[in-house]
Formats: C-alpha cells, structure tokens, sequence
C-alpha cells in the first residue's frame, strides 16, 4: 500500500545516497582503475625494455648474418684462389684440381657455375659440366676488368655488380689467372646465386624470428630466404659493401612473436577482467542502492502499519492451526486486560474465555479446523479484573505467501456498549409501546364510546320494545323472541368490542379465525356510514368478488378499518363541496388481499411522507399521532403490510394487504 510521507521525511530519505556516500561508493572503481594504470605502466615499460632488447638483439643478428655471409663469401674467394693458382702452373687444368672445383660447387648452393675464360675470350666450363645455359648466363652478366697482377703482389678479385639473368640475382667473381712467370692465362669466374647465399647460409633459428633480404638503395627487396610477411617498421638494415655496392643487408621481424601474442592476450584478459570489474562493482552499487530504498520502503511500510495496527480500536489476535496466539494487537490486549507479551505463545484454553463458555469455545475451535471458511459469532470475554466483555468476532483463514492455511486471523469488536444501549432501547421501545397504546386508547375512547352507543341503544330500544310487548294482551310470543335475540346480539358485539380492545392494550395474541374479508369490510362500512353522514361524507363500498376467505382477528382488522375510515373523514372536514366521498374497495390480487380506503382531502404533505407511519407523527390538530403506528403493528402480527398512494385527482389512498386463507376457494 502506498504511503506518503512529509516532505522533511522524503528529502532526509537515508535510501536517496548522499554525496559523501557516492564517494565512498566510488572508491572501489578508483583503486581498480589505479590497479590496471599500474599493470598497464609495468606492462608498457616491460614491454619497451622488451622492444629495446629486441631492438639490440636484432642489430646483433644482424651483424651476425653479416659475418657469416661475409665470411661465407670470403671462404669462396680464398678457395678460388688456390683453384686460380693451381690453375696456372701448367697449360693444362690439373685433375685435382677440376675435382676440388666440382666439389665446391657441388656443395655450395650459391655457387651456380665455375669456368676459366682463357686469354683468347674462349669459356671453359668446370662445374658444372655440360650446363647448356652456361654460355648464355655469362653472356648476360657484366665484365669486370680485372688489373694486371703487380710483381710481388697477390692478384685481386672483382665482384661484378649483382643483376637479376632469368629470375635469379646473380653475381661473378672473377680472378686472374697467371703463369709461373706471370703471364695471364685467363680468369677464374664463379657465378653466385645471392638468393641461394642467403637460403644455404641463414639459419633456422635467424629465419623463424626474422625475415632476411637483401634490399637495394631505395629500400626494393630483391631477394629473401622466405615470402612470410614480416614487420618492415621495425626492419634494421646495414650496407652489404664491400663486396656489393648499393646492395644491404635487411632483416625484419615477424609481425606478432609468441611472446608479443602472449603479452596481447595477457593484456586483453586484462583489460577485460577490469572492465567486468567496474560493471560488476557499478551493479552491486546499482543494486545496493535499490535495495537500500526497497528496505527504507519496507520500513517505512512496517512503521505505518505497525502505527495502525497500534491505533485501530478493534481488536486483532491471530493464532496457528493448534490454536497457539501467534500475533495480537494492543487493541486487544486493552480489551482482555493482559499485555502483549503475556498473551502471544499461550496455548487454549485462554485466560479471558468464560469458564462456562470453555467446552463450547473448543468445539468451536474444533469445527472450524475442518472447514477453513470465513465466519462470525457472538461471544464472552472475561477481563483480566473478572468483568464480562460482549464481543462480536469475525474470523477468516490465515494464508501464508505459498497460499498454505497456516492458521485463523480475528477481528474482535466490544459490543458491550451496544448491547447495553440495544436493550435500553428495546425497553424504552415497549415503554413507549405500551404508553402508545394507552394513549391510543385515550384517543379511542370517545369513538368507541359512539360505536359502543349504538349496541347500547339497540340494547335499551329492544328492551323498551319488549316491556310494551309484554304489557299488551294478548303477547306475540314470536316478536318478542326475535327481539330478545336482536338485544343479545348487540350485548355480545358490545363485549367483544370491548374485550379485544383490552387484550390489545395487553398485547395478546390475536385470535384468529377465517372470516370473509367482503362481510367484514362491508359491516364495518356500514357501521361507520353513520357517524360520517354526521360530518357531511358518504361511504362507497366496492368489492371484485363476493368472497375472500382470511385467517385474523375480526375486532382487531375492524378496528383498523374503522381508524382508516375515521382518518379519511377527518380528512375532509374542511374540503368545499357537498359531494364528500370516501371509497373503500376490496380486491384480490395474486395470493393476498387488499383493501384501500381513498379520500378526497388535501393529501399528504411532502415533508410528512416519509415519517407517517412513525409514532408521534400527526396532521391533526389534535392528536396524539400513534393510530397509524398501531395500525401497521396489529397488521404486521397478520402478516399484512400498510401503505399509501397519493390520489390521481387529490387526496390519498390508505391501502393494507392481507394473506389469503389457504386451502379456500373464494368467489
């Protein structure tokens, strides 16, 4: 249930985080940033000492595939000239010596072809033999002048410069060749593959980390030992002259080592890790925050119901299904007289039970167990002081959050003030009942005194009748019988007028017998017509059928009748006209009777409608206003009922319905 606080109440919300909270919240998320600054700073530092070694590394392996290409190359001249030495000492090339050569060749790999170029410009092929290309080759690469061979000095080798003959960079070394007395012979040519150079000479170990090439001035590869890519931005390159000018020795390294790999992954799981982190930590705070509030809402719901529950008047007391208190409100201890904590984990039979109330209360308990249904009752409570306590109290199943009957929750209301209050009022009710009623036949009294005056009459007229029939001679026998009974037909009706009035005002039980409602509105319409004939009204009886059988009190529906007639008169007394009419009609109407008595006065006032029937309520100017009160009431004990219809042209219509006799057939 929603609850609105104050405003001072909701700005001071400890749910809403504060500044000082936000910080604290934060700092988690800084030290974890200031974590992966740290690692990221020892990782860009290792990592350009890591660089800078490998930078140093390279130039070393550089340097080291230089020596040993350069050593590989000057191996090759230093044998060639033997070969060229030995070449020169006779006419004729010595076998040795051609067989040293072939061997050579045969085990070098850059070594494509070794041949003697004699004086005359004629080529001599040594190794390998029988090459058909050999001619065209030499023809395609570059001459070199070799210079004359100085007394006393070693002849000198050229290096021709490197050119690319049919898709190999080729290079010739050529060598003079001498005579013992120093006449030249020729030269000693060797044709060298640099790509083979690079491929026979390079390591493994050279060629897994880095990409060797030669490369020409402007940065061109011209040839490599593989064609995997390498990283060209970290490339170190130095000059490959002497032998070869223009020519450089390159190597690069692959673009991604094991290690660099490695590092990369390391640094993603890294920054990964710091990121779910921060996501992490933002949701628990997220989280948190919600959760503060959830509980701030939670408390403040428990405050604002615990301060009703502490409030409300009426008394609450839950118990599980073994009746034991589980839970009351200080309503209900107020009530019985006990505290809280004195009352809840008490077991039955309960302290404020009436001791003559136990073994019911229990049944009732017992009976409740097996129908778990919303019901009421009527009780009594004895307080902790030994006074009597009525309460009313309505109980329901208890339901816990899996839907599980776990026992019967109870509002208990103290209706000891209304009952009090009830039975004053019930006996100010007949108080004033009966002093009605007393009045009503004060008010009565100067009518029935009229209606009992016209038996009376009949009594004392049929009396002096029969006195001068007996003083005649001779006595008609016959009359005087009839007239005798006439005389103790009007006695009785005069006594049964007067006995039924008295067991009114005492309030017996009618007595009822069946009776036709026609003959009886009909009588007593004649009975009236008289006494509002001397008011200036006449009487019109009206009925749809000439028998209605019915089971009441004649005297008592007699009398109502009359009261209804009489009201109806009254009614009239000031209206202008001499037709003064008062209709009385009686009908059938489905299984009841109905008679209505109409006539054509002033009506009703509005503001008196509704409270007609009330006692006390009057339009007279005299009068105590309790005839339409008592009316109702002797129909209500007929099961009948009395209301009223304004007229359609003026006036008001009294109408009382009645059951049928059943079992009688009316016509």
């Amino acid at each position: 249930m929603p609850v609105n606080l104050p405003a001072q109440s909701r700005s001071s919300d400890p749910g809403t985080p504060s500044q000082g909270g936000a910080v604290v919240a934060i700092i988690p998320i800084i030290a974890i940033l200031l974590i992966v600054a740290l690692i990221a700073a020892f990782m860009w530092m290792n990592e350009r000492d890591i660089r800078v070694e490998q930078r140093e590394k390279l130039v070393r392996d550089t340097l080291w595939v230089e020596q040993t290409l350069r050593f590989q190359l000057e191996s090759h001249e230093s044998n060639l000239y033997r070969l060229a030495a030995e070449m020169g000492q006779s006419a004729e090339l010595p076998a040795n010596t051609l067989a040293r050569a072939r061997h050579m060749e045969a085990n070098h790999a850059e070594l494509v072809y070794i041949a003697l170029r004699r004086i005359d410009g004629t080529l001599d092929a040594i190794a390998p033999v029988g090459d058909p290309g050999l001619q065209e080759d030499m023809a395609m690469l570059p001459t070199v002048g070799v210079p004359p061979r100085t007394q006393g000095q070693p002849s000198r080798a050229q290096w021709s410069p490197p050119v690319f003959v049919r898709g190999r960079l080729l290079s010739v070394l050529r060598l003079p060749v001498f005579s013992e007395h120093n006449v030249p012979l020729g030269t000693l040519e060797a044709v060298l593959s640099l790509g083979n150079l690079l491929r026979a000479n390079v390591p493994w170990w050279i060629g897994e980390r880095y990409q060797v090439s030669l490369t020409s001035v402007g940065g061109d590869t011209l040839v490599s030992k593989s064609n995997a890519q390498a990283d060209s931005s970290a490339a170190y390159t130095m000059a490959f002259d002497p032998p070869f000018s223009g020519l450089f020795l390159t190597l690069s390294p692959f673009e991604a080592s094991e290690d660099g790999r490695l590092q990369q992954t390391l640094l993603s799981v890294i920054l990964g890790l710091t990121l779910l982190a921060v996501v992490n930590l933002w949701m628990q705070r997220r989280h948190l925050k919600l959760r503060i509030r959830a509980e701030q809402a939670l408390r403040r719901e428990q405050v604002f119901r615990k301060a009703m529950e502490d409030s409300i008047t009426v008394g609450l007391r839950a118990r599980d299904l073994e009746g034991r208190i589980i839970y009351v409100n200080p309503a209900f201890a107020r009530m019985v007289g006990w505290e809280p904590g004195e009352i809840i984990g008490r077991s039955p039979p309960m302290p404020w039970w009436q001791p003559d109330l136990i073994s019911e209360t229990l049944e009732r308990h017992r009976n409740l167990g097996q129908v778990p249904t919303a019901h009421s009752f009527e009780t009594v409570f004895r307080r902790r002081d030994g006074k009597a306590l009525d309460v009313m109290v309505y109980e329901a199943p208890l339901i816990d959050a899996g839907g599980t009957h776990v026992g019967w929750m109870a509002s208990i209301i103290d209706v000891s003030d209304r009952r009090r209050a009830e039975e004053q009022a019930s006996q100010q009710a007949d108080r004033l009942q009966q002093t009605g009623r007393l009045i009503t036949m004060g008010e009565m009294a100067s009518t029935l005194a009229h209606e009992l005056n016209q038996p009376l009459a009949a009594i004392a007229s049929y009396a002096a009748g029969c006195l001068n029939m007996l003083q005649r001679e001779p006595v008609d026998h016959a009359r005087l019988h009839t007239t005798l009974e006439n005389l103790a037909g009007q006695n009785r009706r005069a006594g049964q007028i007067i006995r039924r009035i008295h067991d009114f005002v005492r309030k017996r039980e009618p007595e009822r017998e069946d009776c036709d409602l026609v003959r009886l509105v009909e009588d007593t319409v004649a009975f009236a017509a008289l006494d509002a004939r001397r008011s200036g009204v006449r009487l019109a009886f009206e009925a749809t059928q000439t028998h209605l059988a019915v089971s009441v009190d004649p005297v008592l529906i007699e009398q109502v009748l009359l009261n209804l007639i009489r009201n109806a008169t009254e009614a009239m007394q000031d209206v202008a006209g001499p037709d003064k009419l008062v209709r009385v009609s009686v009908e059938r109407h489905e299984e009841r009777a109905l008679v209505a008595v109409a006539d054509m006065g002033h009506g009703i006032a509005p503001e008196v409608m509704e409270r007609v029937f009330m006692p006390f309520v009057t339009t007279k100017a005299v009068g105590m206003g309790m005839g339409l009160n008592i009316c109702r009431s002797i129909l209500e004990i007929h099961q009948g009922h009395l209301w009223f219809e304004a007229g359609a042209s003026g006036g008001a219509t009294f109408l009382f319905s009645l059951p049928c006799a059943p079992g009688v057939e009316e016509g």
